[in-house]
């Protein structure tokens, strides 16, 4: 089941864009449930991070889309977030606030679908992964799609997720091993990154769910073309 939002004040698009949405969750053998939003500060009023997409329009009344996904963002780092546009040039800064990808109106069915099945896939891959943590109080279980960065200091893993930091023993190397088909990198020999969850890069520095993170001088080659990898294909 996917739990999908679509922030839409045109009562015709959002129409339009619910049902190629149906028509392409059913292809790709999925099931969904879809709510459609009139206005933002509605949406973000009583938002719930339990949604695995949400589609933004980018014209919208009493916000931009942009500035009501920033807001988004600072109840949730990890939904799927695609915006849908009369102007694609302004669904280019999108980037800023991690957005997936956008759809230029009228919405185009063949289109939409390709989204889809990035999306799908995407929302797959996070959801495949649990890590069992040793920890002080005993084994926590947590979904790598909700591990922003993990450091590594006096050989202890100190795990910052979106619930908190996770503390216990363990290897780096091996656990970048077993993230890495995840979209994990190192930015230095202490930290290992979701790239998921990167807003910004400037001056050395990571911005990452919130924490500023150092790119080392030997890290920022590989970093930074592990990052424009994962971003192939996004905004």
């Amino acid at each position: 089941m996917l739990r999908i939002a679509i922030v839409e004040d045109e009562v015709k698009d959002a129409a339009v864009l619910c049902d190629s949405v149906k028509r392409a969750v059913s292809e790709l053998g999925e099931t969904s449930e879809i709510e459609i939003f009139d206005k933002p500060l509605v949406f973000l009023d009583n938002y719930k991070p339990d949604y695995d997409i949400v589609f933004m329009d980018i014209e919208l009344p009493g916000m931009n889309g942009l500035e009501a996904a920033r807001r988004l963002r600072s109840k949730d780092d990890g939904v799927v977030l695609i915006f849908v546009t009369n102007m694609a040039q302004f669904a280019l800064d999108g980037y800023t606030v991690n957005a997936m990808d956008f759809i230029v109106k009228p919405v185009v069915y063949n289109n939409l679908k390709v989204k889809m099945v990035r999306a799908v896939k995407h929302i797959d891959m996070r959801r495949g992964e649990k890590l069992v943590i040793q920890c002080k109080t005993g084994a926590c279980v947590v979904s790598a799609s909700r591990i922003k960065y993990v450091e590594v200091m006096n050989h202890k893993l100190s795990f910052y997720t979106t619930d908190g930091v996770i503390v216990a023993s363990g290897s780096l190397s091996k656990l970048e091993a077993k993230l890495a088909k995840y979209d994990f990198s190192r930015c230095n020999n202490c930290y290992l990154v979701n790239l998921d969850f990167v807003t910004e890069i400037n001056d050395h520095k990571a911005y990452v769910g919130g924490d500023v993170l150092t790119i080392s001088r030997s890290r920022m080659k590989p970093f930074m073309k592990a990052l424009a990898d994962h971003l192939r294909g996004v905004i």
